[in-house]
């Protein structure tokens, strides 16, 4: 029951803040706290909690066939709308997302989705970075809903998540664990608001961050079994958020 109070109390507090963030200080800052591991640092402390180190351990190539998919499918979404409107985007790169995430986790390995992450996070920096800056941003209009119905999302997607791993399997679970239930909204808001330029600072962000969650997984590959799960996930979330916050410094530099 306590792990269930913590998920209930932690995962909407946690994306109440980002939102905030990302309202008062932009599209850029929004998508690096919600690209970091946040969510998917959540799935698999859970996991690691009430299923083992094991099956946690076991989940990691699916975690990161899944942040593959993820990043493939800001891509597709990029590109999309150049062409199409938002919810037609929208809807087929959730579907491209499904199909994704299921060749990577199912038909590719670790490297390979490291490497196709990598990849496609350098895409994505690259392609957002050139998009032009409109000589006026719009105001965006905030709806009282926007922020409670993220929170609701976020929280019964760990619910479901960890509720449903023992029947899911590790390979599955940990494909679910790096959806993007906090960015995703986050950027399509933002081209709705925004339009294309708002939208493509919080891909860049979320793209910036998930080098942060690559680090994040890694650690725990590598040091979960000898260290524990408190140890290994603050050492692997500080890891994660220097990596990120490097990375976004060099970045904006150039």
């Amino acid at each position: 029951m306590t792990l269930f109070y913590l998920k209930l109390i932690v995962t909407p507090l946690l994306m109440w803040a980002i939102s905030l963030a990302a309202r008062r200080w932009g599209g850029l800052l929004g998508g690096l706290l919600s690209g970091m591991p946040i969510t998917s640092g959540l799935v698999m402390t859970f996991l690691c909690l009430e299923q083992g180190t094991a099956f946690a351990l076991g989940a990691l190539p699916g975690a990161l066939g899944g942040l593959a998919a993820v990043q493939a499918t800001y891509t597709f979404y990029l590109l999309a709308t150049r062409r199409l409107g938002v919810a037609s985007a929208v809807l087929l790169a959730l579907l491209f997302y499904g199909l994704a995430a299921y060749v990577f986790t199912h038909w590719g390995n670790l490297y390979l989705s490291i490497a196709v992450a990598l990849l496609l996070i350098g895409v994505l920096i690259r392609a957002s970075g050139r998009e032009p800056r409109p000589d006026t941003l719009a105001r965006p209009r905030h709806r009282f809903w926007e922020i409670p119905l993220r929170m609701v999302s976020a929280t019964c997607l760990l619910m479901v998540i960890t509720s449903l791993a023992s029947w899911l399997g590790p390979a599955t679970s940990g494909m679910l664990a790096p959806i993007p239930v906090i960015a995703w909204p986050l950027v399509v808001f933002a081209h709705v608001q925004s339009g294309r330029f708002g939208m493509a600072a919080m891909v860049r962000g979320n793209a910036i961050g998930a080098v942060g969650v690559i680090a994040f997984y890694l650690v725990l590959a590598g040091l979960l079994e000898a260290w524990g799960v408190a140890i290994t996930v603050s050492l692997a979330m500080i890891c994660a958020v220097v990596l990120t916050v490097g990375l976004a410094t060099v970045l904006r530099r150039r």
